[in-house]
Formats: C-alpha cells, sequence, structure tokens
C-alpha cells in the first residue's frame, strides 16, 4: 500500500506542477494588468454614474483566485463591487432592511420606508433617482433591476473609453458580455507577441455585517469575520419569474475562506478534482459545488487530516464526489436543506457517477498512469508523455528491474562464493595435512639417513680394528634402532605404533 501511495504521489505532483498550478510569472502579471485596468476603469465607471461613485467605495476580490483554488491558467478574476444601500442596516423594521427566508440558500430583502423618503432628499435628481426602479410594488428589492442598473454603467464606460484602455504605455481592448449575475469584461492586449487575455466578473453585492444574520442558517464560532454579502443571482430552481427577481442569494465567501486557512492539503486536493471534473465534462457540478463537499470534511476532521498525503485525500474526496452524485444530493454548507444538484437531471448524474466509478476503481487497482490520464485532455497526455519527468520514471522502473535482477544475481553468486569458501578451507585443511605428513617424512629420512652414516662408520671402525673384534661385535651388538619424535624434533627409538600412524596418515592421504 505504501509503495502504491508513494508512486501516485509523484504523478500527481507533477501533474499538479505542469497542468494545474498557476504559472508565477502568469500571476504577477495578471494581477498587473487586472489592478491597473480596473482602476482607470472604476474611476470612469463613476463618471458614469453619481450613485456608483458615491456608494460602491470597496471592491472585494471573489471566487477561486482568492481562495487559492483556481486551475491551470489565471484568465479570470471575480470582483464583487460592494454597493451601499442609503438605509438603515441595524434596523429590522421599516426603516430598515427586512430579511425574509424563503428558498434554501435565498433571501428576500424588504425596503419600505427608507426608500419611500428617498425622493424628498435634495440629492435624489443628481443621485438617489436610479433607485426608483429596484423594487416591485409590494417593497421588495429585486436582483434583476440592481444587475441591470450596473451593467448599464459598464456599458456605457467601455463605449466612452472607446473600447479600449492604455496603461504604462500598453493599449489593452475591452469588450464585455453577461453572464448570469456577472457582467464580464474581457481585456485583451492588442499588439505584441504574447498574447494576453483576461476576463473580469464584475458582481454588485449589498454587504450586511454582524449582529445581523440570516434566520435559520448555521453560524460559525471562534472567527474574526464579521462580513456576509447577497448576490444578485437568481435561483433557476424558480419558475415564477416575479418571485425569482426577489430571491437574493447568500454569500458567506470570508467565512469559507477562514475556515480552510491552515489546511495544508485541501486546496491542491481541490484543484485536482475540480480539473478531474472538467476532464471528465462534469459541467453540471459547479466549482462551488465541490468546494461544499471539501467545507464539509473540514467540519467533519481536524487540521492534521489535510497534512496527510494528496493521494490518499485525493481518493477520498473523489469518493465523496461519487457518493454525493450517486445519492443526488450536495447539501449546501450554510444550510442542509439545500440541495445544490437538486435542478441536474438523474440520467446526467448517473453519467457522472459511472465516470468517477472508473478512477476510483483505478486508483484502487494502482493503475496509476489510468488514474493521472484522468486529469489530462489528449493534448495534455502528450506533453506528460513527453516530460523529462515521464522518461526519468520509465528509466527509474528499468533500473528498478535492473536492480531486482541483480539481487537475484547476487544471491545466487553469493550461494557459489559460499560453496568455493567451503570448498577452499577443505583444500586449506588437506594442504595443511599433507604438509604435516611431509615434515613427517622428511624428518624421518633424515634420521634414518644419519642412522645409516652411524652404521657406516661403526663398520668402518670395525674393519680398522679387526684385532678387537670381539669389542667390535658387543659394540655392534649395542647400537640400537632410533627413532624420531617427529612431534618434538627429537631422536627417539622408532617404535611400531609411530610407523603405522604414518603409514595410516599418508593412506588417507
Amino acid at each position: 500500500m505504501s509503495a502504491k501511495k508513494k508512486n501516485l504521489d509523484v504523478y500527481l505532483g507533477e501533474v499538479f506542477k505542469q497542468f494545474i498550478a498557476l504559472k508565477e510569472n502568469d500571476l504577477r502579471k495578471s494581477q498587473e494588468v487586472f489592478k491597473s485596468v480596473f482602476e482607470l476603469f472604476k474611476q470612469k465607471m463613476g463618471e458614469q454614474c453619481n450613485y456608483f461613485k458615491k456608494y460602491a467605495s470597496q471592491v472585494m476580490y471573489a471566487g477561486s483566485v482568492y481562495d487559492g483554488i483556481k486551475v491551470s491558467k489565471l484568465d479570470e478574476f471575480d470582483m464583487d463591487i460592494v454597493i451601499r444601500l442609503p438605509v438603515n442596516y441595524v434596523d429590522v423594521g421599516e426603516n430598515g432592511i427586512i430579511i425574509e427566508n424563503d428558498e434554501p440558500g435565498f433571501v428576500k430583502l424588504k425596503i419600505i420606508k427608507a426608500f419611500d423618503n428617498l425622493d424628498k432628499q435634495k440629492e435624489w435628481d443628481t443621485c438617489h433617482k436610479v433607485t426608483r426602479d429596484w423594487r416591485d410594488t409590494d417593497k421588495y428589492l429585486l436582483q434583476n433591476k440592481f444587475r441591470q442598473w450596473l451593467h448599464k454603467i459598464v456599458q456605457r464606460t467601455v463605449n466612452d473609453l472607446n473600447d479600449k484602455v492604455t496603461v504604462l504605455g500598453v493599449t489593452y481592448l475591452l469588450s464585455y458580455k453577461t453572464t448570469g449575475p456577472a457582467y464580464t469584461l474581457n481585456i485583451r492586449n492588442s499588439e505584441g507577441d504574447e498574447e494576453f487575455l483576461l476576463d473580469v466578473d464584475l458582481v454588485p453585492v449589498i454587504r450586511f455585517m454582524l449582529p445581523r444574520w440570516p434566520e435559520g442558517y448555521r453560524t460559525v464560532e471562534n472567527t474574526q469575520i464579521k462580513e456576509w454579502l447577497v448576490v444578485p443571482k437568481p435561483n433557476k430552481s424558480v419558475q415564477d419569474e416575479g418571485l425569482k427577481n426577489r430571491l437574493w442569494r447568500l454569500s458567506f465567501q470570508d467565512y469559507e475562506r477562514d475556515m480552510i486557512k491552515g489546511c495544508q492539503g485541501l486546496k491542491t486536493t481541490i484543484r485536482l478534482v475540480k480539473k478531474l471534473r472538467d476532464e471528465l465534462g462534469m459541467k453540471a457540478i459547479a466549482s462551488y459545488y465541490i468546494k461544499t463537499l471539501f467545507l464539509w470534511k473540514v467540519e467533519a476532521t481536524d487540521k492534521q487530516y489535510w497534512q496527510r498525503k494528496i493521494s490518499v485525500i485525493y481518493r477520498e474526496m473523489v469518493e465523496d464526489l461519487y457518493n454525493a452524485i450517486t445519492e443526488k444530493n450536495i447539501p449546501y454548507f450554510w444550510n442542509k436543506d439545500n440541495n445544490l444538484i437538486q435542478g441536474v437531471k438523474p440520467t446526467v448524474l448517473q453519467v457522472y457517477a459511472n465516470k468517477l466509478k472508473e478512477v476510483l476503481v483505478s486508483i484502487d487497482s494502482n493503475d496509476v498512469e489510468k488514474t493521472v490520464y484522468f486529469l489530462l485532455n489528449t493534448e495534455e497526455k502528450e506533453e506528460f508523455k513527453n516530460s523529462e519527468f515521464y522518461k526519468n520514471q520509465a528509466v527509474g522502473d528499468t533500473g528498478n528491474n535492473i536492480v531486482r535482477q541483480a539481487s537475484v544475481c547476487n544471491v545466487t553468486d553469493d550461494t557459489q562464493s559460499l560453496k568455493l569458501v567451503e570448498k577452499k578451507e577443505k583444500d586449506n585443511e588437506l594442504l595443511n595435512l599433507v604438509r604435516k605428513l611431509m615434515t613427517k617424512i622428511d624428518r624421518l629420512t633424515l634420521k634414518m639417513e644419519e642412522q645409516e652414516m652411524r652404521l657406516i662408520r661403526l663398520e668402518n671402525e670395525r674393519l680398522v680394528n679387526n684385532t678387537d673384534c670381539v669389542h667390535a661385535k658387543d659394540t655392534i651388538t649395542e647400537v640400537k634402532p632410533l627413532s624420531v619424535d617427529l612431534t618434538k624434533g627429537s631422536v627417539n627409538d622408532i617404535s611400531q605404533d609411530s610407523q603405522e600412524a604414518v603409514v595410516s596418515d599418508l593412506l588417507i592421504l
């Protein structure tokens, strides 16, 4: 299991680096261009509308870029333009803003006397007059009218700038389009060798502060966050246009950002899952739905959970997504009665579930290449196969096989070496025995030669002393056979046992 996870982690890390992580140079350039272009653009927006100039002082970064979970490339920014309303936010009655619960995840905003009296103020004609169309006859604030007001400002600003803006000597072309609740400003360079494209979603939002809080929604303790937002995004599941325009989506993005802070492997894993979603063609699963699954996991675990291997977390989160789609329910984190995928057709969800099942099978079967290929499109697969990483891994696998084969050879060689050592030891023992026997033989031969010389000398003496034959005879009679004590190197009587021992050793040899 450990080898499997380690191998998958290496591959996931390389795929993340090559195809998911934002390039530092791209990030820096996009931020610089956006900041310089948008500051000028926002100033021009204020020239188009006095209300915007007075009540739209704060702009907030939002979305996946600010959360640190953007995938592949930085080609878009989400900007929340906080629009302040000329009312008392603390007052929950007719003099302020009444917040009514409706569909889970959405609220209705009712403004009565506060807006009724705006036409009596001196700034009505020059500033507040734009608000007269923001409510219906029942005094509910209409999100579609609010969006259309900002839409007109952006359109007039682009026209006033002649569809282009020059910043730091570089000219950028501007265009725009409507995308749901957002108004997308497209920025691209008009010249230069390298193409630059950036989409900026401009979303008007209304900000509320604690202690005001929508009834029925969970609260977060031990946090310094005080703000929450309502966004003019319609509820697609509502068919009645009148009701749909009254509904404002709740946003607790600052709380969510604070929750995932310090979760070490979360941002990497969520970007892997989002990339998987893209390559599997799961278009009905919004990025926020995936983020919601991670929020539920953060609540159910502790910080140490996110310090584990990315492959482990990735596998579990893919399974969580699979289970949620199989059960046809991704509950909204702030109000579980809101099923985020309620409007997705069951047949579509079944197709998604089948695809995710294949991914899980590939992980559990340790098919590492298949697992990472689910994260890549056709072009990226070819690029990955031609990368130095992939080639090195192939060489590494071959090297591992060689090492394993060498290990087998080493075992065989060790066995043979052991046999050679044993044989050598036996040969040495035999050689030592031969040497000892030869030494004994040499000593015995020497002593025999000495004995023979002595006998010859005695015989000569006998011949010389013929006259003393009797004495010579006695002398010869007194001569005794000599033996050699081969262990002590001294001359002794040669016993029958000693002679037999020498013969026995020679026979053994």
